[in-house]
């Protein structure tokens, strides 16, 4: 594909919709954030059920929740047409603070649509991480400028802020064996990771001065300032975003973490160290506000609406009060854990 043909792509996903919102302007009043923005996940597909975003909508009018996060692109394609955003709409008429959660680099559809941005096998065919997933190079940047479009797309569909996973290099499957279009092997991959949010939010804010960005990172970037194998330094990364949200859920750390035999187990103790930890980290980024994942699913341990309590607890004991997201992969979610509304 040219880059006229390029172009032209790009502007056929802002035409699906017939009267797309105009982009904000610095003589617009924003919409701030919540002081705390507390989120539960929601998947595209729970986002086409009617009955299913009653419920969820009832959860939060009934307890502390003030948000929710909905993909707006999956691994396997972006998921906005006019359906969404109606729902949008009503979210946002009700008060509903809406993240669109946008999965980066790891796209099995573009991939396959445009493989000479994918990752490559040295045979010349399209490399796989375990699982089967397909990723294009972080550095290219026809894969920046395509994911600045979705994100535009999803701001003028009225979501407030956008929020950005598998922002990362690969880390599973036969890395080493694994061939860049664009990364050179030699600059730093946090170096590439920086440079890309830097320009990312620059562009972004042309546009739409007030929208919110935020990044996921793996827990472990809490615990120690190495890029690693992901590229995910956070004392490099965290200047670029307003939010950086961990994924600090306890099933995800191995025994021995923390010395302790079953992290799952121990949710209050997992979520308060690792946080604890992070903060000096971002003692270049002082304005950049952390909101945790939390785990509301059983893995590792059978999760109790106490144990999710206590990751909220845990939060806020580690001295961050700008909220929590719940992440349970069927959204599902536990109710009792949360404080009530009067």
């Amino acid at each position: 594909m040219n880059g006229f043909m390029l172009l032209a792509f790009l502007a056929s996903l802002s035409a699906q919709f017939a009267q797309p919102l105009p982009p904000l302007t610095a003589a617009d009043t924003p919409r701030l954030a919540p002081q705390e923005v507390k989120a539960i996940y929601v998947t595209s597909g729970t986002a086409t059920l009617p009955g299913r975003m009653a419920e969820l909508k009832q959860l939060v009018r009934k307890t502390e929740l003030n948000a929710m996060v909905i993909n707006t692109k999956e691994p396997f394609g972006p998921r906005m047409d006019d359906k969404l955003k109606i729902l949008v709409s009503e979210l946002g008429q009700d008060g509903i603070w809406l993240i669109a959660r946008q999965v980066m680099f790891q796209d099995d559809e573009l991939a396959q649509r445009r493989p000479e941005l994918a990752l490559k096998k040295a045979g010349g065919s399209v490399w796989r991480a375990d699982g089967g997933h397909t990723w294009v190079d972080p550095a290219n940047r026809e894969v920046w400028e395509y994911n600045l479009q979705l994100a535009r797309q999803a701001l003028e569909l009225g979501f407030n802020e956008i929020n950005l996973d598998y922002i990362r290099f690969p880390t599973d499957g036969s890395v080493k064996n694994a061939l860049y279009p664009s990364w050179d092997g030699v600059t730093p991959k946090e170096e590439v990771l920086r440079e890309f949010l830097r320009w990312f939010r620059q562009e972004l804010r042309a546009s739409y001065p007030y929208a919110v960005l935020s990044i996921d990172v793996f827990g472990e970037t809490f615990l120690k300032d190495s890029a690693g194998n992901t590229g995910q330094k956070m004392s490099l990364l965290a200047p670029e975003v307003d939010v950086v949200a961990p994924m600090v859920y306890p099933s995800h750390y191995r025994s021995g973490n923390f010395g302790l035999k079953n992290p799952a187990a121990e949710p209050y103790r997992v979520v308060l160290w690792t946080l604890e930890k992070g903060k000096l980290l971002f003692t270049a980024a002082p304005n950049t506000i952390v909101r945790p994942w939390l785990q509301d699913f059983n893995l590792g341990a059978k999760y109790t609406p106490q144990m999710v309590q206590a990751q909220i607890t845990a939060t806020e004991d580690a001295g961050y009060h700008h909220g929590f997201m719940l992440w349970n992969p069927k959204n599902i979610y536990s109710a009792a854990a949360l404080k009530q509304q009067p």
